[in-house]
């Protein structure tokens, strides 16, 4: 350790540590990388708590110090001033301009409370010029979190706004972001006036413990969210199929007769969904807080479930994190130390078996380790009958009275939930090592994502309004650092029946959601087939629209994986000096290329969408539209406005029923981008005016072996010409093995008037009046101007598309 000082400056440096104040009271700020500083308020004699970040040695990175009043710190990316009387940082981006500080009348504290035992934390902080900020996970109503304060404590409110799931990262649409490493109950104000607009944060107990993340653009701030809470586990390729949740049967057949139904109706469909017992309701297992198998609606669940897989279904139990006083598994957890006292109040005097939802059951302490271990030692016999995933319900946390192995309630409710996703990711790693971990729940904390498990936003109603209020929620938790995230289409509770038209909208949102599965109190009204024949098409059109789009949805999970980016993107994300965008959370782009806009009001036959700079066409007439701008574009019924952005590539398999089957043949959507294009996004700057790309990703889509390499890239590149445009199909790089054997490609492009198709080491290709039966190499111009190729067999080309003079 070696002390620094100079003109009125005083620190101590541990290598990339230093630190300021007194010993009592002092203010650590280490460089984590270039871009990612660490800010600890060091108290003699705070209690600590458990951290989000994964424990690591930070490589550091070169910073250059200059001493002074105040001191400057700076890296290749961003500058840091430190003030000593008192300690206030101020953040600057590696151009000089400031971003952020703590103001001399705020900055952080720690104040004893009448307890004595702990303190409450408090860190302010002044932001410069005009910003708008977005995260803080999935809760209120709005996109832009300026100007609101966010109670950061798990909560589930049915019938209202769902789950309430805080996290507590926020980012700013000029490329940073604030993550506050604290699990306890808090609160988050964004834009208080007080003396200036300020950004305050206060902890009821816990250190205070705050990372500041630059980028070079918002984009890229989400990269730097991945590197300190967890790059997204892949999901199996089956959980980014269509997903049928159910609730309770009348009897074993029914329970038959579903996956039957489905695979007759044709609707691809890849898991199902199975819902604890309720009373006398019959679910999956005997009751809430069980884990046997409910013996009158399942008397031989290996059969059951066999019969199931062998109809390409994949298998969801559901669960809460409790047990009930009948289960066999009570008195030895009880004996153990393994549960609360605290847990769900009786609903009734007595208790019944079957139990039901409320009756008496017991909190799980997912804070004890060996807990940890027991817990997932129990499911061992599911996960020897084939159960690929686990929909954890509950878990939003115990009360803050509570006292678990790890601390009380008010330190560890909020990561009461990812303690349980612990549990199930560490015991499938050490089960199933090969097999992605799929979980599906209500609640969690930052960091789930890295574990494997997506989010829901909970129990909500069936009305639009509800429909509407969706999207930000997705849209933000995205940008909390947790991808995957969906919603019960058609709403689950029923305060106003049930509609087709509400089911089909909801359906087509659904359709561009991370996790796409249809839930409901009346489950059966919430299958696509409930709302007749007109309903039941919209659903298929839109469950085959998925899954022809999951060569790129597929590639959208690489990128969440590998850059951060969610799949559902603000359109801030990609335009964040739009002012018209700061506050858009009715619309959002499925990656960078596909912009959806929900119909989210009964009765709409049009809808106004909002098109940020560039050109856009629509996907289902072709029509081409030039942003920035809005638009009002038809939607009946069976339409949601859709539309792609103009130098997009999109690949698209065939119509296929479930994921198991390979995509021999990739369609290239191709809309090239014009020559002289101008856009706002920094999709085509970043390719060159007139160049498009787009890397597809492939692997097994199953296994973890893409964690060590085991995945090709295939890089595709359409240049746009005066006489034409030229198209690039790489080789697959990596292990080729993934890549399905005989892959075909044939070609959409929207092209004008061509008079020739060549292919190089091939030759020009004949033109034919369609695509041939045989799969014949060829071109054609379709009905809705495209131009079709269908290339030779080959695993790379060249194509020349001349267009006549």
């Amino acid at each position: 350790m070696a002390d620094g000082s100079g003109r009125g400056s005083r620190f101590e440096r541990d290598g990339s540590t230093l630190r300021f104040g007194s010993a009592g009271s002092r203010t650590a700020v280490s460089i984590c990388s270039a871009r990612i500083i660490r800010v600890d308020l060091e108290v003699e004699g705070q209690a600590g708590g458990p951290s989000h970040v994964e424990s690591r040695e930070w490589a550091g990175a070169p910073f250059e110090i200059v001493a002074g009043e105040p001191l400057r710190l700076t890296t290749a990316d961003l500058k840091v001033e430190v003030a000593t009387d008192p300690v206030r940082l101020a953040f600057f981006d590696s151009a000089g301009a400031r971003l952020l500080h703590e103001p001399f009348d705020g900055g952080m504290s720690a104040e004893r409370l009448p307890d004595g035992a702990s303190r409450r934390v408090r860190v302010c902080f002044a932001f410069s010029g005009e910003q708008h900020f977005y995260g803080l996970g999935q809760g209120g109503r709005e996109l832009d979190r300026l100007g609101t304060a966010r109670q950061l404590w798990n909560t589930q409110i049915g019938h209202g706004p769902g789950s309430d799931m805080g996290l507590p990262l926020l980012v700013s649409n000029r490329g940073y972001g604030l993550f506050f490493d604290n699990t306890s109950d808090a609160m988050l104000a964004v834009g208080r006036s007080d003396n200036g607009v300020r950004i305050v944060y206060t902890a009821e107990a816990g250190r205070l413990t705050w990372y500041f993340l630059m980028g070079p653009d918002l984009r890229g701030v989400m990269g730097e969210v991945a590197e300190l809470l967890g790059r997204p586990s892949l999901p199996p390729r089956w959980a980014l199929g269509f997903l049928q949740s159910t609730r309770h049967f009348d009897d074993t057949a029914e329970l038959r007769a579903l996956p039957r139904t489905i695979r007759e109706k044709q609707i691809p469909c890849d898991g199902l969904v199975y819902l604890s017992s309720y009373g006398e309701a019959l679910g999956w297992n005997r009751g809430v807080g069980h884990l046997e198998f409910q013996p009158e609606l399942w008397p031989n669940p290996a059969a059951l479930l066999d019969e199931a897989r062998r109809q390409h279904f994949e298998v969801i139990t559901h669960e809460y994190p409790v047990l009930h006083e009948k289960s066999p598994l009570f008195a030895d957890a009880e004996a153990s130390g393994y549960l609360l006292r605290e847990g769900y109040e009786r609903a009734t005097a007595t208790a019944r078996p079957p139990a039901a939802y409320r009756d008496g059951q017991r909190y799980i302490d997912f804070s004890d380790p060996a807990a940890r271990a027991w817990w997932w030692a129990v499911h061992r016999e599911l996960r020897a009958l084939g159960v690929a995933g686990w929909w954890l319900d509950g878990g939003e946390g115990p009360p803050a009275r509570a006292r678990l192995h790890a601390g009380d309630g008010t330190l560890l409710h909020n990561i009461y939930d990812r303690f349980r996703q612990q549990a199930f990711a560490e015991g499938e790693a050490a089960d199933r090592p090969d097999q992605r971990v799929f979980m599906l729940c209500r609640s969690g904390a930052a960091g789930m994502q890295r574990l494997g498990a997506a989010c829901w936003s909970g129990d909500i109603n069936n009305d639009f309004a509800t429909l509407e209020a969706q999207i930000p929620l997705g849209l933000n938790t995205g940008l909390s650092g947790v991808p995957y995230w969906g919603t019960d289409v058609g709403g689950f509770f029923h305060p106003v029946p049930e509609t087709g038209e509400l089911y089909a909208r909801w359906f087509q949102l659904g359709a561009f959601c991370p996790v796409f599965r249809s839930h409901g109190w009346v489950w059966r009204e919430h299958v696509p087939w409930a709302h007749g024949p007109e309903v039941e098409a919209i659903c298929r059109r839109y469950a085959e629209l998925r899954y022809r789009l999951l060569p790129y949805t597929y590639t959208l999970a690489w990128q969440a994986r590998a850059l951060g980016l969610p799949l559902m993107r603000p359109l801030v994300l990609n335009y964040p000096d739009d002012p018209r965008v700061w506050q858009l959370g009715s619309e959002f782009l499925w990656g960078d290329d596909l912009l959806v806009a929900p119909v989210t009001r009964a009765g709409a036959t049009a809808w106004p969408v909002y098109l940020p700079a560039g050109g856009w066409y629509d996907f289902w007439t072709g029509a081409r539209h030039e942003g920035p701008g809005g638009v009002t574009l038809e939607a009946p019924l069976d339409r949601l406005p859709l539309l792609v952005r103009a130098g997009a590539i999109v690949p698209m398999g065939p119509v296929i029923q479930h994921t198991g089957l390979p995509q021999a043949e990739i369609t290239l959507l191709i809309h090239p981008s014009p020559i002289n294009a101008r856009s706002g996004s920094p999709i085509n700057a970043r390719s060159g005016s007139g160049t498009s790309r787009f890397e597809m990703y492939e692997d097994d889509g199953r296994s973890n072996a893409y964690r060590d390499g085991h995945y090709a890239l295939t890089l595709i590149e359409c240049v746009a010409e005066p006489a034409g445009a030229t198209v690039r199909i790489g080789e697959p790089t990596g292990d080729r093995s993934v890549v399905p054997a005989g892959r075909r490609y044939l070609i959409r492009i929207r092209i004008d008037r061509p008079a020739a198709v060549s292919v190089a080491g091939h030759g020009a290709l004949p033109r034919v009046a369609g695509p041939a039966e045989g799969g014949a190499a060829g071109w054609w111009v379709d009905a809705d101007g495209f131009t079709g190729i269908r290339l030779p067999p080959q695993p790379a080309a060249v194509v020349e598309i001349r267009a006549s003079s």
